[in-house]
């Protein structure tokens, strides 16, 4: 009885922000293999796996399931950190039963599966003439659930137990199998997360007021700008002087050289003072800013 009695007191409750993180984990967990499934197959031809994803997922779940609750009474997220299920409506201190735990897994797998394959299911025995009527229970019960969900969140954040509406009604509680050590926070780590939190938040607010494509030209100008200037006289260059690509609805500035629309006139906004960068010929105002217009002659 004193052993009963030692193991009860040694089993803490779980913190909520534990518990919170655990079905997390949990949802992260199935994300995470089904994308590894999904990398295998993606040279496959077929789109099977979008026609069988309720039962891929159901699948899925099932393995996840196996070899975490049905092995160890909890789930992957609450291994990860430390928890796992108590049995509330035992009268002695145990974990998950098997009826909690097969309980757990119909409502966690089937109920799901049975709502995605509800229209297939009645096509399939011939009661299509009682799926509106089918589909509005459906509706009203998957409301209330979303309704007992929600009230159960609320209960939840004001009591820090049973974080799922299934946690609740099987009656298991997350806990600390463990007896927990005192947590050691360092001040020095504090101090330097909030001096780059800090930090960042600076650059996040002076970044987006920096024009950095007016010093880039600026510098440009200024410090690589070529000694040989083009004669106006010289054949018109087809290649755009920016990118140097072939020029998107092309535009002239007065010079002999090309430029994309886009090229020139993102530029221009970005710096008034912008020159071409091959013969420095400046611009202006806007409105000598023209489209290319090509003149053929007859010869």
């Amino acid at each position: 009885m004193a052993d009963e009695n030692s193991k009860e007191t040694s089993l803490a409750p779980a913190l909520r922000v534990s518990q919170l993180d655990a079905a997390e984990l949990d949802n992260d967990v199935l994300l995470m293999v089904k994308s590894q499934l999904a990398a295998v197959i993606k040279y496959h031809q077929t789109n099977w796996m979008v026609r069988y994803e309720p039962e891929i997922d159901a699948f899925l779940k099932f393995i996840i399931w196996k070899f975490s609750v049905e092995a160890h009474d909890a789930t992957v997220g609450q291994q990860v950190l430390n928890l796992k299920y108590l049995n509330e409506r035992a009268t002695t201190t145990q974990w998950m039963s098997r009826r909690q735990k097969v309980l757990y897994a119909l409502l966690l797998i089937w109920c799901p599966w049975v709502k995605e394959r509800s229209n297939d299911a009645l096509e399939l025995f011939g009661m299509t003439s009682f799926k509106d009527k089918i589909n509005k229970y459906m509706y009203w019960m998957e409301t209330t659930l979303k309704v007992a969900v929600l009230i159960n969140f609320l209960v939840f954040l004001k009591k820090g137990s049973y974080q799922s509406w299934i946690e609740r009604f099987l009656g298991i509680r997350s806990v600390f199998p463990n007896k927990q050590g005192i947590r050691q926070v360092s001040f020095q780590y504090m101090t330097r997360e909030l001096m780059w939190h800090g930090f960042s938040e600076v650059l996040f607010f002076i970044l987006p007021l920096i024009n950095f494509q007016r010093i880039k030209n600026f510098l440009s100008r200024n410090l690589f700008r070529r000694t040989t200037q083009i004669s106006r006289s010289e054949e018109r260059l087809i290649s755009c002087a920016v990118c140097g690509g072939w020029p998107v609805n092309p535009q002239e500035i007065g010079c002999p050289h090309v430029f994309c629309y886009f090229c020139i006139k993102s530029n221009y906004k970005c710096d008034p003072r912008y020159t071409c960068p091959l013969c420095s010929q400046g611009i202006p105002d806007e409105d000598c800013i023209k489209q290319l217009v090509l003149k053929i002659s007859d010869t």
